[in-house]
């Protein structure tokens, strides 16, 4: 019996053998090498390498739906009849940014486009696609559209305000030298027939651009510290034929201000800007017509009937203050004020005055439902008492925005 066992286990096993050796001799397919996407920790959260090679990416953006509502007080018949109005608006936004280390430093592209789309009552009319921003940054250069180094104040309020640096960005050249403590120094030529630079002339027959209006030159002085952050600002163009309507050179000149207050709470702050200009209106207001609420810049710069300001002389000053109750709720409360000489041919004179407040819940990491209101008064003044204006408006905005 135990012979017949080791006959069988033996033939078992020289069969396994010969089957194994079978195998060995047959041709195989091996899976292919599986590439794995890998992150990038050199610029920050969000960055992976593109598979193949060694530039870093990072996706992003937002979806924002709004809800507005308006009322345009008169006090006079020559600002015209009282109106409210109300409309949703929604607002998609794509960006990317790719990095790539270099011999001579990091080279960026970024880009970041929106698409909108919105009802007729809305503040902010607007339905269609278009770029924010898209430049190239490399050894401390600026090429393309990007955001106006002249701008200081931090974007918190819902509606517009002449501090936003204008989100749409401004075309330019610019180069930004780091000299160490926190200190440092940009200088930029200016496309003046970007949304935020350039008289604002608002005769549409004059041509817009940067051969005809000549560029605006932009110089900022930075101070960032862990206490707050300091900036001195200033623009200049060289008169142009087509806008002798100033009859000079055209100019602004600005400061701003924040301080961290970690006192009240964590992530509080506040900040300051101050403004003056002759000529480079959009610079100290942002916008260069006071004209209706539908204009699609609706805020501290308030409603006056058809007033060209875009070869005024004035002043401006704004502040903000930013608290966080708790990690989830934060406010906002702003006010600005902003005085000019038409310079329109005329002696006119006007004034807008602006004050809000914002309450915004973040249930979850870069979610927001907020709300804001704000009150501006506007008044023009002139010899002629026909021209006279004030305007009291109020506006609501509620925004859900989801940013990722």
């Amino acid at each position: 019996m135990n012979f017949t066992k080791g006959i069988l286990l033996g033939s078992g096993a020289a069969l396994f053998a010969v089957a194994g050796a079978q195998a060995a001799d047959l041709p195989s397919r091996k899976s292919a090498p599986v590439e794995y996407v890998k992150v990038c920790s050199a610029y920050g959260a969000g960055f992976f390498f593109i598979p193949g090679t060694d530039t870093c990416l990072k996706m992003g953006g937002f979806v924002r739906i709004e809800y507005d509502n308006r009322a345009n007080v008169t006090t006079n018949a020559a600002a015209g009849n009282a109106q409210s109005t109300s409309g949703w608006y929604t607002r998609g936004v794509i960006s990317a940014d790719a990095r790539t280390s270099t011999p001579y430093g990091t080279v960026q592209a970024y880009i970041q486009a929106r698409a909108v789309q919105s009802g007729s009552g809305t503040m902010d009319q607007d339905t269609h696609g278009s770029i924010e921003a898209a430049y190239i940054r490399f050894a401390g250069f600026t090429f393309g559209q990007a955001r106006q180094p002249y701008a200081f104040m931090s974007s918190w309020g819902y509606m517009s305000n002449w501090w936003t640096g204008w989100p749409n960005g401004v075309r330019q050249l610019s180069y930004t030298h780091t000299f160490g403590g926190g200190l440092s120094a940009t200088v930029s030529v200016q496309d003046s027939s970007s949304n935020a630079s350039g008289h604002g002339y608002s005769n549409n027959t004059l041509p817009q651009a940067w051969d005809e209006n000549g560029p605006v030159y932009i110089g900022a002085v930075n101070y960032d510290q862990s206490w707050g952050r300091l900036q001195a600002m200033a623009a200049w163009t060289q008169e142009q034929t087509n806008l002798n309507a100033i009859g000079g050179d055209g100019y602004a000149v600005g400061v701003g201000a924040a301080f961290n207050l970690p006192m009240l709470g964590k992530g509080d702050s506040i900040e300051f800007t101050a403004n003056y200009w002759d000529g480079l209106a959009k610079l100290g207001i942002g916008n260069a017509n006071l004209s209706t609420p539908s204009s699609g810049s609706w805020g501290p710069v308030a409603p006056l009937s058809s007033i060209s300001v875009s070869t005024s002389e004035g002043w401006s000053v704004g502040a903000q203050l930013q608290h966080y109750f708790t990690p989830e709720w934060r406010a906002v409360v702003f006010g600005a004020y902003a005085d000019m000489d038409l310079n329109n041919g005329t002696t006119d004179t006007a004034t807008a005055t602006s004050a809000g407040a914002q309450l915004v819940w973040s249930p979850a990491r870069q979610f927001d439902i907020g709300v804001q209101a704000l009150y501006v008064r506007a008044e023009r003044k002139s010899a002629t008492a026909s021209r006279n204006t004030e305007s009291d408006n109020i506006g609501m905005k509620l925004r859900v925005e989801r940013r990722f």
